[in-house]
């Protein structure tokens, strides 16, 4: 390991020489109309409003919270339950979705609803999203992720089609929220997105930055490169992006936010919980190689973490 970083220690120093310093007052300084900013107060109140009033408003009689989780490959069990359920008859329209990593990327699908279900399973089910690691062979060394970005990039630009961006929007203005959570390298937080309000915003590039957040959280930090995502409207103030399951798994409510004791105010309705794989460990002997420790290292790490916010959601 010690070889490891010494090896890649002075392209990590060239790499990041190319990006201009940033503090964090201008981080915070930056002003979005799309990124939840809930350190602030009167940020944070905003945002429980529009959960209060997706809440007391729902569509068909009941609030209805759908949580997608991260879980790299294992995304197709998640995309699976949702068309199944879709075509039984009994999934309900949700309110509020938020997605994570791989659950970021079905989490417009699941937003719009049974228009989605196609998409979604072409995306998830039918093979589609198979074949997106793309190695970068000696180039992986001189750059800032092992495994070529441009397949999965493909895939999302493929699946999120003008008119999905526009259906999010569509929703949005209805009073239903869509949320995806990113890692924010730089700051070492979770960051939440507000999908509905960049989709139905007036900024000429807002599919792209749709796109690009999606992509963001479900970019493994050092097997993906991480995503530049604008703080602000302007395209200003940039920060690293990656896998929203580097901070959490998958969240029901952005983590400034889990003290408040009436979230939701006190419309009844469900949370619903889609875990992208086993929260629980599998017994396997481990191979004595580097990768497989650090694999099976990780994904305990990640278990474990699945497992907390799992007891967070139930209080």
């Amino acid at each position: 390991m010690a070889l490891i970083v010494a090896a890649i220690g002075p392209v990590a120093g060239c790499a990041a020489g190319q990006r201009p310093a940033m503090t964090l007052d201008a981080a915070r300084e930056a002003r979005s109309s799309y990124r939840l900013q809930l350190d602030d107060p009167d940020r944070r109140l905003a945002w429980r409003d529009a959960m209060i009033g997706a809440a007391t408003a729902p569509t068909d009689a009941s609030f209805d919270l759908l949580a997608l989780s991260g879980g790299g490959a294992d995304g197709a069990y998640g995309a699976g339950v949702l068309v199944g359920w879709g075509q039984s008859g009994d999934r309900p329209v949700f309110e509020v979705v938020t997605g994570v990593s791989t659950g970021a990327l079905m989490a417009p699908f699941a937003f719009i609803g049974a228009e989605g279900d196609a998409e979604l399973q072409a995306a998830f089910v039918d093979g589609r999203s198979s074949g997106l690691l793309r190695n970068r062979g000696v180039m992986a060394f001189y750059g800032p992720g092992l495994f070529d970005q441009r397949p999965i990039r493909n895939l999302v630009e493929q699946s999120t089609s003008p008119s999905v961006v526009e259906a999010v929007a569509r929703a949005h203005r209805q009073g239903r929220r869509l949320y995806v959570a990113t890692t924010s390298l730089d700051s070492q937080s979770q960051t939440v997105w507000d999908m509905g309000a960049l989709a139905a915003s007036d900024l000429p590039d807002r599919r792209a930055r749709f796109v690009d957040i999606l992509i963001a959280s479900s970019c493994i930090p050092g097997v993906f490169p991480p995503v530049a995502l604008p703080l602000d409207d302007a395209g200003r103030v940039t920060e690293l992006h990656a896998d929203g399951r580097t901070t959490h798994n998958f969240f029901v409510a952005p983590e400034e936010a889990l003290l408040e004791t009436d979230l939701f105010g006190d419309a009844p309705g469900h949370v619903w919980i889609v875990i992208n794989g086993r929260p629980e460990g599998r017994y396997i002997t481990t191979a004595p190689s580097g990768l497989s420790v650090a694999a099976r290292g990780l994904d305990a790490m990640m278990k474990a973490s699945t497992r907390l916010n799992l007891i967070a959601a139930r209080q």
